[in-house]
C-alpha cells in the first residue's frame, strides 16, 4: 500500500498521460470477432470498499487539482488521505498545500500527525515549534524545541528570545522561566544559555544576563552573538568605557562582524570619537562592498565630523550606484542648503521620495522656492505632493498656509485655507487659522462662524473659546457674553497665560480694574508677551501706577521694539511718550520681572504723565 502511495505521488501526471495515450491508440489489425457477444454478458459482481483504489483516486484528484491551481481541493483530499493512511509522504504533501493556502490550523494538525507518526522526525518538531511560537503558545513551542535538541537537531533555540523585546512582561517572564528550565536540562548548550541571557536583557535584568554570559564566553570566546550581547549589556549597566574597550578588542578579532562593528561605531559616535567611527564604517564598507548601508553610514559620520566635501563625494557615489537615493538626495540637499546654494538644494530635496526624510525635504524645498520668489512653483510642488501623498494631505495644506504666511502672501494664504477646508471642513487648525485671518480683515461675523464651528465640534477647545471671548471683549460691546466664554475657557485650562490675559482684559472692559490687575499680573508672569504687556500696562496706567506700566513697557520694547499692539497702546495713551520709551529701551537693561517695590525711587519719564 505504501509503495502505491509513494508511486502515485511521483507518477500521477505520467499516469494521466499514459491513460490519455491508451484511449486514443487504435489497432490496425482486422478482427472477425463480433464487437459484442451477447452470449457472454455477465452480471457485474459487487465488491467491498477498496482503500487502495480510493486512496489512489483521491491522490490523483489532489494532484490534478494542484495542476489547475485548485489548491483547496488539493488540501482537502490530502488531509483526508493523511488521516486515513498515516503515510509521512502524504502528510508532508498536505502540509505543503496548507502552507500554500496559509491555513495555520491545517499546518498545525498535519504537523502534529507527522510527529505522532514519526516521533523522531526533527523537521516535524521544528515545524511545530515554529507554529506554536507564531501562536504565542510558548510552553508547547519550547516542548518541541526540547524534542529537537534531544534528537541532536538544529533547534533555532534563540528564535523565541530574539523576538521577545516587544512582548509584555508577562510573556517575557514566561519565556524566562522556560529558558531557565531548558538550560537546566541542557547546561552545556551555550545557545540555550545565550537565549536565556537575551530574555534577561529584554526584562532589564542586566546583571543576571552578564552573569549568565560570563561562563559561556569563558568556554566559547568566539561565540559572536554572545560577544555582541555582552558589549550591549556593559553599555546598559552604564559601563560605557568598559563596553567601548571590549567592543574595540573584539572588533579586532572579528573585523567582518557587521553587527559588532555597528555597535562599536555607535558607541564611538556617542562619545564623539568620530574619526574612529569613520574608520570602523570604512572597514565594514571595504569588507562588504555590496552593502551600501555602510557607505551611507560612513558618509553620515563624515558629515557630522564636518568633513563636508568628503561626505558629499560619498553621497554622490550612492546616487551613481542607485543605492539609498532618498538619504543621499536629502543630505546633498542639506549640504547645498547650508552653503546657500538654493537651486541645488531645491533640486536634491525634490528627489526625495517616500521616506523618513520626505516631509522635511518637502518643507525645505517649498520654503526655498518661496524665498526665491517662485511662489507658483512652490504651490505646484505642494499640490503635486498632495496628490502623491494623500495620507498627509492635511499636513501639506497646513505647510502651504504657513509658508504663504511666512512670505506675506496674505491673499493667497486665505485662498489656500478656503481650498483646504473644502477637503477638510472640520479641521480645527484650518478653521482657527481662517478665523484669525477673518479677524484681521475685520470680518467678525465670519471669524465667529469659524470659531463656533470648532466649539460645536469640540466643546473642550479652550483656545477657540478664549479667542472668541477675547475678540468679543476687545472689539464689541458684548462683554457679558465675552466674560461667560472666557470663564468657560478658564474651567478647561485655568493656568493658560493667554486665557488669564483675556480674563484680565474683559474685567478691565467691565470696569473692574483691581480684579483685572490680578489676572494680568499672573498672565505676565507666565508669558512676557507684548500684548499681555500692553494690557497690563494699560490697567496700571488706569490705576495711576504709570511708572510700573512704563517699566514693563520698556522691558518688552527692549526685546521686541516693533510689537504692533504694544506700540498702538502706548501711542493711544500718551503719544509723546513713545519715542522716549524706545530710546530708553535701547539703553536700559530692564527686566519684565523687576520688582516694583522701589516705585517711589523711579523718576517720571516726563513731567506730564
Amino acid at each position: 500500500m505504501k509503495q502505491l502511495i509513494q508511486c502515485i505521488l511521483i507518477t500521477s501526471l505520467i499516469t494521466l498521460s499514459a491513460c490519455t495515450t491508451n484511449l486514443v491508440k487504435s489497432d490496425n489489425t482486422t478482427s472477425n470477432k463480433p464487437l459484442l457477444d451477447s452470449t457472454k454478458i455477465e452480471t457485474p459482481e459487487l465488491k467491498d470498499f477498496d482503500i487502495g483504489k480510493d486512496t489512489l483516486y483521491d491522490l490523483l484528484v489532489a494532484e490534478v487539482a494542484a495542476q489547475r491551481s485548485q489548491f483547496t481541493i488539493t488540501l482537502i483530499n490530502y488531509i483526508q488521505q493523511a488521516r486515513m493512511t498515516l503515510d509521512p509522504g502524504v502528510i508532508k504533501r498536505a502540509i505543503n498545500a496548507a502552507q500554500l493556502l496559509k491555513d495555520m490550523e491545517a499546518i498545525r494538525e498535519m504537523a502534529l500527525l507527522w510527529a505522532e507518526v514519526e516521533p523522531e522526525s526533527i523537521p516535524a518538531h521544528q515545524l511545530l515549534a515554529f507554529q506554536y511560537s507564531l501562536q504565542k503558545n510558548y510552553v508547547d513551542a519550547m516542548l518541541h524545541i526540547e524534542a529537537v535538541l534531544q534528537l541532536d537537531g538544529e533547534a533555532r533555540v534563540d528564535s523565541l528570545a530574539s523576538s521577545s523585546a516587544p512582548l509584555n512582561d508577562e510573556d517575557k517572564n514566561t519565556l524566562l522561566r522556560l529558558y531557565k528550565d531548558l538550560y537546566e536540562v541542557f547546561p552545556d548548550n551555550y545557545e540555550v544559555g545565550y537565549s536565556l541571557a537575551l530574555v534577561q536583557k529584554n526584562l532589564n535584568l542586566f546583571e543576571p544576563a552578564i552573569a549568565t554570559l560570563d561562563p559561556i564566553l569563558e568556554i566559547h570566546p568566539d561565540f559572536e552573538p554572545a560577544i555582541i550581547l555582552y558589549a550591549n549589556l556593559l553599555y546598559d549597566v552604564g559601563q560605557l568605557e568598559a563596553a567601548l574597550e571590549y567592543a574595540d578588542d573584539k572588533f579586532d578579532d572579528f573585523p567582518k562582524n557587521y553587527n559588532l562593528g555597528r555597535l562599536y561605531a555607535s558607541m564611538l559616535i556617542e562619545t564623539k570619537q568620530l574619526d574612529k567611527a569613520e574608520d570602523v564604517f570604512q572597514a565594514l564598507a571595504d569588507s562588504y562592498p555590496q552593502a551600501h548601508s555602510f557607505k551611507l553610514s560612513h558618509a553620515l559620520v563624515m558629515l557630522e565630523n564636518q568633513k563636508i566635501e568628503a561626505a558629499k563625494s560619498e553621497f554622490l557615489k550612492l546616487l551613481t550606484t542607485g543605492a539609498h537615493l532618498n538619504e543621499a538626495n536629502f543630505y546633498l540637499g542639506r549640504i547645498a542648503d547650508t552653503k546657500e546654494e538654493e537651486e541645488d538644494a531645491v533640486m536634491y530635496y525634490k528627489q526625495v521620495q517616500q521616506s523618513i526624510h520626505y516631509e522635511l525635504a518637502l518643507e525645505r524645498a517649498s520654503f526655498l522656492l518661496g524665498k526665491l520668489d517662485r511662489t507658483e512653483e512652490m504651490l505646484n510642488h505642494l499640490s503635486q505632493a498632495r496628490k502623491e501623498r494623500q495620507d498627509i494631505a492635511l499636513k501639506i495644506w497646513l505647510l502651504e498656509f504657513k509658508l504663504l504666511n511666512t512670505f506675506d502672501k496674505d491673499d493667497l494664504s486665505y485662498i489656500s485655507l478656503n481650498q483646504a477646508l473644502i477637503a477638510f471642513p472640520d479641521d480645527e487648525q484650518l478653521l482657527y487659522a481662517r478665523a484669525m485671518i477673518k479677524e484681521s480683515k475685520s470680518d467678525l461675523v465670519g471669524m465667529e462662524e469659524d470659531l463656533r464651528h470648532i466649539i460645536n465640534n469640540n466643546p473642550k477647545h479652550a483656545i477657540a473659546i478664549n479667542a472668541l471671548g477675547y475678540t468679543l471683549a476687545d472689539q464689541t460691546d458684548r462683554t457679558t457674553e465675552a466674560l461667560q466664554l472666557i470663564e468657560q475657557a478658564m474651567v478647561i485650562s485655568p493656568d493658560n497665560p493667554a486665557i488669564l490675559d483675556s480674563m484680565g482684559w474683559v474685567l478691565f472692559k467691565l470696569d473692574k480694574k483691581p480684579e483685572a490687575l490680578i489676572f494680568l499680573l499672573k498672565a505676565f508672569q507666565g508669558y512676557q508677551d507684548g500684548e499681555v504687556a500692553a494690557h497690563l500696562g494699560e490697567v496700571l496706567w488706569a490705576l495711576d501706577q504709570k511708572n510700573k506700566a512704563i517699566e514693563i513697557w520698556v522691558a518688552i520694547l527692549g526685546k521686541n521694539p516693533a510689537h504692533k499692539v504694544l506700540l498702538q497702546t502706548i501711542q493711544r495713551l500718551h503719544p509723546d511718550l513713545l519715542d522716549q520709551l524706545k530710546n530708553r529701551a535701547k539703553t536700559a537693561d530692564a527686566s519684565p520681572a523687576a520688582s516694583t517695590e522701589n516705585e517711589q525711587d523711579q523718576t517720571p519719564i516726563t513731567e506730564n504723565e
